[in-house]
């Protein structure tokens, strides 16, 4: 080939190299690695019975959305004003509907500093079929029962830090029940011929109380505003700091006027103490131990049965359905090892064992209910988002799923 054939044929290809790189781009993403970048990039909290997800388009407004347990999956909108959640200050409003028909909306407004906390909150919520099984410990499920209730509450609480470990405070607020729709039997069977307390007249009560906590846990979080020492909550029990070392102990007493009738005041006093004990902690969050106790007093000896403790369900007795048990008095343990299989999944061997009761003389500590299981748990960033659970009991296997861990 001649000198002026080769460069010919050089320069052509050079020609052709560089029509190629100019025609180049990258590959366009399947729509799996759209969905996990999509995933990856939301931001997502967990506060008492509820997951928020916050996705980046909605990040300047303010909107986030919500995942919550209202018995049924339940899913809803929040709404925090950014003028409004500056510094210690928050505002916020939400609302939820679930497929049940279940729906409630609730708003916050207050303020926290290093020291103290202060917030007034109102909320609504509608539930068209709680179930009801009976009172006491040897209810039955064919006895199933239901009702539809609506719940309206207001009020707001104070509080101020003695130390970085502890707080104590008081709340005030007013709550007003109304009871509708009633499918099955409801009457009380102490009193035959007579509905349960509460089940044919609408009570409303002014509830006052006073709290002290004590954490020592050692996961540093921040305070879900609004959520964490409301007296309607569950506070912290339904937050997951993912903690392996350290102790958490709640306490609180809150007396319920019966504004209405003055026949079902009631003054109700809870204790909830938690302990975290590392095993090893390459490999094992280690044992999680939760204790909690509930005890009722009534001048009267009655008040509302659907104001009574509960326990079943997926945040007390895993292996019974929601609200299986239910009396004035309750008494529940849980216990878990917890091991970390992956950075976004762990797994715990659990067991739960809890009684109810009318009154502390009939609470006998051999015969409790009990369940036991294996559940997984989603993390990310330090927080179980969501949950799966799988528990056995006298009345069969039970899978549940819910946000948030147990405590």
């Amino acid at each position: 080939m001649s000198p002026e054939r080769a460069a010919h044929r050089a320069e052509r290809w050079k020609q052709k190299r560089r029509a190629k790189r100019e025609d180049m781009h990258p590959p366009e993403p399947g729509f799996l690695e759209q969905v996990g970048a999509f995933v990856s990039n939301i931001r997502g909290s967990v506060v008492p019975r509820r997951l928020i997800l916050t996705p980046p388009q909605l990040d300047a407004s303010g909107l986030s959305l919500l995942v919550r347990e209202l018995g049924e999956p339940a899913g809803g909108l929040l709404y925090k004003p950014p003028p409004l959640n500056e510094a210690d200050q928050l505002t916020s409003l939400q609302g939820t509907a679930g497929i049940g028909g279940q729906y409630a909306t609730e708003g916050l407004f207050g303020f926290e500093s290093e020291r103290y906390v202060g917030y007034a909150y109102g909320r609504y919520r509608h539930s068209p079929e709680e179930r009801f099984y009976g009172l006491g410990p040897n209810s039955r499920r064919s006895t199933t029962s239901s009702f539809r209730r609506d719940e309206g509450l207001f009020g707001g609480l104070f509080g101020v830090s003695l130390a970085p470990e502890t707080l104590i405070g008081g709340h005030v607020s007013y709550q007003l029940n109304r009871i509708g729709t009633v499918y099955g039997d409801l009457s009380d069977g102490q009193r035959p011929g007579r509905m349960l307390p509460g089940a044919d007249e609408n009570v409303d009560f002014l509830m006052m109380g006073s709290f002290f906590e004590y954490d020592s846990r050692d996961t540093p979080y921040k305070r879900a505003f609004g959520h964490r020492f409301a007296p309607t909550e569950n506070r912290l029990r339904g937050v997951s700091v993912d903690a392996t070392r350290g102790y958490y102990l709640a306490a609180e007493a809150t007396h319920n006027l019966d504004y209405r009738h003055n026949d079902f005041s009631f003054t109700r006093f809870t204790l909830d103490m938690r302990e975290f004990i590392p095993i090893n902690e390459e490999l094992l969050h280690g044992f999680a131990v939760r204790q909690l106790a509930s005890v009722t007093r009534s001048s009267s000896g009655q008040m509302p049965f659907y104001r009574m403790t509960s326990l079943g369900g997926s945040r007390s007795l895993r292996g019974f359905g929601a609200d299986r048990f239910r009396d004035r008095n309750v008494a529940l343990v849980n216990a878990e090892v917890r091991c970390e299989i992956w950075h976004r999944l762990d797994m715990a061997l659990f067991t739960d064992a809890g009684h109810v009761f009318r009154e502390v003389s009939g609470l006998n500590v051999l015969t409790p209910r009990v369940g036991y299981g294996v559940g997984f748990r989603i993390k990310k960033n330090g927080q179980t988002l969501g949950r799966l659970d799988i528990a056995h009991s006298t009345e069969g296997l039970r899978t549940t799923i819910n946000v948030g861990s147990l405590f």
